[in-house]
């Protein structure tokens, strides 16, 4: 009984201690990296690119008629996580992008797999990749400003 409660003190140690260090670490990452205004206005005005791209579905329009669109888009994608990695200690903004992109690319190949969406579920997917911008857009506003 004794040894049972020293591996519960022990593990409540470990655990805030393990706690202690992650919040430093995530706080010493978005602490390092300063609010960059061309950062934010760029993920606001892809989400305003994105959500409208995917707002075409909801009329079941065929993919066909945007996947130049969608390719414009991605693009976009992939420069503003380029610039985004180009910045220090930025992992979180990276990730939060990653996570974006992984989300509409499935979406866009559902629909091209599909031809068109239904109508509820282009709203679900609209409400989903609206929330990832918002954590997106979040994660830049909290960080310092210079």
């Amino acid at each position: 009984m004794r040894s049972l409660k020293n591996v519960c003190v022990v593990l409540a140690c470990a655990s805030l201690l393990a706690g202690q260090f992650g919040c430093n670490t995530t706080k010493s990452l978005l602490s390092s990296t300063k609010f960059d205004q061309a950062a934010s206005n760029t993920d606001k005005a892809i989400k305003a690119s994105s959500l409208a791209l995917i707002g075409r579905a909801k009329n079941s329009a065929p993919y066909t008629g945007v996947s130049a669109d969608v390719d414009s888009l991605m693009q976009k994608i992939d420069a503003a996580i380029s610039s985004e990695q180009q910045r220090t200690q930025n992992i979180p903004t990276v990730e939060q992008w990653k996570k974006i992109k992984t989300q509409l690319s499935n979406l866009f190949n559902l629909w091209k797999k599909k031809g068109t969406l239904s109508p509820a579920f282009v709203d679900d997917a609209k409400g989903q990749v609206s929330g990832l911008f918002d954590i997106l857009i979040k994660t830049e506003n909290d960080k310092p400003h210079s």
